[in-house]
């Protein structure tokens, strides 16, 4: 495969990580005392600010998004049919909204036409927070506390993972839906391309 393609799509693999956190003891909740009480603060986001949550974010929207020119490229050299790029970007309302995202923060919102997804997305809220996960069978249960060493505990049969997010939503501010799970989605189509394409970049999105 191309090299720089391949670089490019770990690219995406590695923005996406750096959005995840997995280790308990990298998300100690911030502990308050006086003489009177004790309270503890878990809000995952472990000192970071609003501006570096949004480096991390906009990292995976620009990554997601900037594959689709290198991708036509690479098919348009490598004897591939170029056109099912722009067919997948048509079939993938998370693409779309990814690429429009990607846009806005290059040139500025609103855009002068209606995007590639016409609904004016935008993103607000950026933040961290946990998610759980239980296995998909009946049963499955998942639920968080808080040691007395101040990191995170969990009882589970799935996943538990801090992850960057934020809303997406239109002009009107109605929420579309949550940048992680778009963002997942998006990198889902990519992948079904290249598979098509008969491509392996021997990473698994996380």
């Amino acid at each position: 495969m191309d090299a720089d393609l391949l670089q490019r799509i770990r690219r995406i693999y590695a923005a996406v990580a750096a959005t995840e956190k997995t280790d308990p003891k990298k998300l100690r909740a911030t502990v308050i005392k006086t003489d009177e009480f004790m309270a503890m603060l878990q809000d995952f986001r472990s000192g970071l600010s609003d501006e570096e949550l949004s480096d991390h974010a906009h990292s995976v929207i620009h990554n997601i998004a900037n594959l689709r020119d290198h991708l036509r490229r690479w098919a348009a050299h490598n004897g591939k049919d170029k056109d099912m790029v722009d067919d997948t970007l048509r079939q993938s309302p998370e693409l779309q909204i990814i690429i429009d995202l990607s846009n806005n923060d290059k040139h500025g919102y609103p855009p002068r036409d209606r995007g590639q997804s016409g609904r004016y997305p935008k993103l607000v809220e950026i933040t961290r927070v946990m998610q759980l996960a239980t296995r998909a069978e009946a049963g499955a249960t998942s639920a968080m506390t808080l040691g007395s060493d101040d990191t995170p505990r969990f009882l589970r049969d799935g996943t538990a993972k801090a992850v960057v997010t934020g809303d997406t939503v239109d002009k009107n501010d109605n929420r579309i839906s949550d940048l992680h799970e778009i963002a997942t989605k998006a990198v889902e189509a990519w992948e079904r391309l290249l598979s098509k394409f008969g491509v392996t970049t021997g990473t698994d999105a996380t």
